[in-house]
């Protein structure tokens, strides 16, 4: 928690020493990241969100009608971590349709026969090493093998601690497994893929 001159609490979620996640400027992508996938989904029921984090993404998409939220998180300190932000996620956690599997996301993927209307994969960055598996064709492959018919998945970029030619290898790397796409600047430093 820092402190801050507005009424609002201010919190950030730091992994490795560095910010996944927080109250202020980072809401608009984990808002949007939970949004959007489900605006252009035509009628979601199962979504599969990848990450954690705050669980702000989490509790957007729990704002719409679906039947069931599934949330894989490798890291079990994040559980507590996303407590913390209750009062902006909407306490996910709690909701009965939120399931949480402590796992990586790409294993969870390779082993599950479930089928998704939407993934919506928010991990850290992808210059991190355990992170870096989950922006590769291997795992966009795995992803797109779990969809639904018509299903949508929403992939997270971060547009800082990238040079342009990387931030263009992951982009192709995505269009290789989803040649249909749709790209949302969600902050100043964010991308979201559709």
């Amino acid at each position: 928690e820092r402190p801050t001159l507005a009424r609002e609490r201010y919190l950030a979620l730091a992994v490795d020493g560095k910010v996944d996640a927080s109250s202020g400027a980072d809401m608009s992508t984990q808002v949007l990241s939970g949004h959007l996938p489900l605006f252009v989904h035509r009628e979601p029921r199962q979504v599969l969100v990848v990450g954690l984090a705050s669980g702000v993404t989490v509790g957007s998409v729990a704002r719409h009608p679906v039947e069931r939220i599934e949330v894989v998180e490798i890291e079990p300190a994040m559980v507590q971590a996303a407590r913390l932000f209750d009062e902006v996620n909407h306490r996910a956690l709690s909701d009965p349709r939120v399931r949480l599997i402590l796992d990586d996301g790409r294993h969870l993927l390779s082993v599950t026969r479930k089928r998704f209307d939407v993934i919506i994969s928010e991990p850290s960055n992808p210059w991190m090493s355990g992170p870096a598996r989950l922006f590769t064709r291997e795992f966009f492959a795995l992803a797109r093998g779990r969809l639904a018919p018509g299903g949508v998945m929403a992939q997270w970029l971060p547009l800082y601690g990238l040079e342009p030619d990387h931030l263009r290898t992951l982009v192709r790397t995505f269009l290789a497994e989803f040649p249909h796409v749709l790209a949302f600047r969600v902050s100043t430093g964010d991308l979201l893929l559709l």
